[in-house]
């Protein structure tokens, strides 16, 4: 849930006219809010890590945007059902006013997505309660979030940049499909990242606990705080 420093998860990479963004939580609404963030955009590319209402409540504020929006969901590749049908279910009436019908809908596959010129890489992340995606970035950044602790994901990030991944628990116990700190940290340690950002903080707990843990495995690391503007060169 958001909090009064928090909203749930949504990140932004801005790319010339072009804006690719992760997720769709409440932190989506920020492009609404504040207008600046879309000058000189012509277009908005949406991915989505899985389907949970955390991730993908912000769809419902598209209408508004005013430019172009694609959103790239994972149904068919994880879950065997179309992206469009998995949305209208959410997202149609009685629940909204009307279907998704303003923004084009496309698959995201195992083969990914080309943006902008550069290459946005996925990985199938099974330790969640629900299949959700990895993402990297070229090798700028790397995005694992609901997911437990998978080993899996320290090879498909080696050697980002930045690395944006959920710390959801102190404890090393996976929580509902969640990574504890220590256990982000252990994926930033084993895949030699430059930095980590701990995304996806739980709301009723001491984060600067979660902060600690994570820096006595991997130093080099930080809480991701809202409306940051990060440097991916």
């Amino acid at each position: 849930m958001p909090t009064d420093d928090r909203e749930t998860a949504c990140y932004a990479v801005r790319q010339n006219d072009r804006l690719l963004v992760l997720d769709a939580g409440t932190g989506i609404r920020r492009l609404v809010t504040e207008p600046a963030l879309l000058a000189g955009v012509s277009g908005v590319d949406l991915v989505l890590s899985h389907f949970h209402l955390d991730h993908l409540i912000g769809l419902s504020y598209l209408t508004a945007l005013d430019r172009p929006v694609t959103v790239h969901g994972p149904g068919g590749w994880l879950y065997r059902r179309p992206t469009t049908e998995l949305l209208d279910d959410v997202l149609r009436p009685p629940y909204r006013a009307s279907t998704l019908h303003e923004v084009v809908v496309r698959e995201l596959t195992e083969a990914g997505l080309v943006w902008g010129g550069h290459r946005l890489r996925v990985r199938h992340q099974g330790n969640h309660t629900a299949p959700s995606v990895a993402f990297r970035l070229d090798d700028a950044l790397g995005y694992c979030t609901d997911t437990g602790h998978d080993p899996g994901n320290a090879e498909f990030v080696s050697g980002c940049r930045l690395l944006l991944h959920e710390a959801w628990s102190t404890e090393d116990v996976s929580e509902l499909g969640h990574s504890s700190a220590a256990q982000a940290a252990d994926i930033a340690r084993r895949a030699g990242i430059g930095r980590l950002l701990l995304i996806h903080l739980p709301p009723d707990r001491e984060v600067q606990t979660l902060l600690a843990q994570a820096i006595a495995v991997f130093p080099a690391t930080e809480l991701a705080t809202d409306e940051a503007q990060l440097d991916l060169s």
